[in-house]
């Protein structure tokens, strides 16, 4: 079988007006205020400028692009939400808690038809609230039910749910029991309450591995993944060269007996059994995207088999129209033996978010390339660790007044 791509990380919306039919009806007048507030604004959102505004909600314009770099199935995050208050926002806050469901919903219902476009192509990742339990609950039933591939992890905002805390086990047990990962998308962990303004923008790139880390080491040091063994987490576009070093600290901790004595001592018993990097390798991925040596140089640390690779379309930071050399200048010229690279490049998101590959083979005899020549090294370095525009070709921020 040919190598080919299913990316972890690609981005769509609805155009404003697409949205419409997925409204409730009760909502559609608020729906139609909100719309009239958005007229004349472009519909991109974060888009790379050579792609059209189509790339994000045209089914036949996507595939074509993405077949074109060799990406036989990608999973997909949102790139902008009805009802929102602000044209960048994918977390539906809106100023109405009422009109912020309606907005998760519509945005779902049309997740579910265009993922169904393309069978077994696309896994859509449902947005979900864990602010209330039994909402959260039937979304996530509702998205198995609907053919989605798995639920978006929600920001933790101030006065929210520790994701630690047991409260939240209904939510947990509901995804290990439909089989639906959990994946942190890069920024969408961070608070929303960033001002605007260029320090802002620099903030949350610096800030985002942070917020991401925070949910992942919540998970663990919680015991969700003891509770629930079965439960799959997910990085993506987080960057991922901070966590063997996390690892080694948390099982550091981890590891120190008088902490753990006097955490019994104050009536706290300890809510793992195992060291936290034995939790990462069973229940725990990264999804590198847009994808930099640095990180695949730790996969020994990482995991192999916990590695995936993630294209950003149509973000300003993908990697489109870059993908093969790409592959070539992170995995080839890292050597990466062909068996790795089958498993970071295809098996592993196949087995992380439901692809089928005996399904995918005839797209991938199609579209993907004979390993040796995927494989092929390349020495140009993309760079970033999942901040594209640190990749070669982009002009930096600030000249220096040097």
């Amino acid at each position: 079988m040919k190598l080919a791509v299913i990316s972890v990380d690609g981005h769509v919306k609805a155009s404003w007006s697409g949205y419409r039919d997925y409204v409730e009806q009760r909502h559609l007048a608020a729906f139609d205020e909100w719309a009239a507030t958005m007229a004349g604004l472009p519909e991109s959102s974060n888009k790379n400028p050579l792609l059209p505004d189509e790339s994000q909600w045209d089914s036949g314009v996507r595939l074509a692009d993405l077949e074109a770099q060799g990406v036989v199935a990608e999973v997909l995050f949102p790139n902008g939400l009805p009802f929102v208050n602000a044209r960048f926002q994918d977390a539906a806050r809106a100023d109405d808690p009422e009109l912020a469901r309606e907005a998760r919903r519509t945005y779902n219902r049309w997740l579910a038809d265009f993922c169904a476009e393309t069978p077994g192509r696309r896994a859509g990742q449902a947005v979900v609230s864990f602010e209330d339990l039994d909402e959260a609950v039937a979304d996530i039933h509702w998205a198995k039910e609907h053919g989605l591939g798995g639920i978006m992890m929600p920001p933790l905002e101030p006065g929210g749910t520790y994701f630690f805390d047991p409260a939240l086990d209904p939510v947990w047990a509901a995804c290990q029991e439909v089989d639906l990962p959990v994946s942190q998308h890069g920024g969408a962990g961070l608070p929303h309450d960033y001002p605007p303004g260029f320090a802002a923008i620099m903030a949350i790139a610096l800030e985002q591995s942070f917020f991401a880390g925070r949910s992942l080491w919540q998970l663990i040091i919680g015991g969700v993944f003891e509770r629930y063994p079965d439960l799959r987490f997910v990085l993506v576009e987080t960057m991922v060269d901070w966590v063997p070093g996390t690892l080694r600290f948390m099982d550091g901790l981890a590891g120190r007996g008088d902490w753990m004595e006097f955490a019994r001592a104050m009536g706290r018993e300890p809510t793992i059994r195992r060291l936290p990097s034995e939790y990462w390798a069973t229940n725990c991925y990264a999804g590198a995207s847009p994808p930099a040596r640095i990180e695949y140089e730790m996969r020994d640390e990482l995991g192999v088999d916990n590695m995936m690779f993630g294209v950003d379309y149509p973000h300003f930071e993908t990697i489109w129209p870059h993908t093969r050399a790409t592959v070539q200048g992170t995995l080839g010229y890292l050597g990466v033996p062909e068996p790795d690279a089958r498993k970071i490049l295809m098996e592993n998101p196949a087995r992380v978010y439901g692809f089928d590959l005996d399904a995918l083979a005839p797209h991938i005899e199609r579209v993907g390339s004979p390993a040796s020549e995927l494989l092929d090294a390349n020495d140009e370095d993309p760079g970033g660790g999942g901040i594209g525009f640190l990749r070669p070709g982009h002009a930096p921020l600030v000249a220096s007044t040097r």
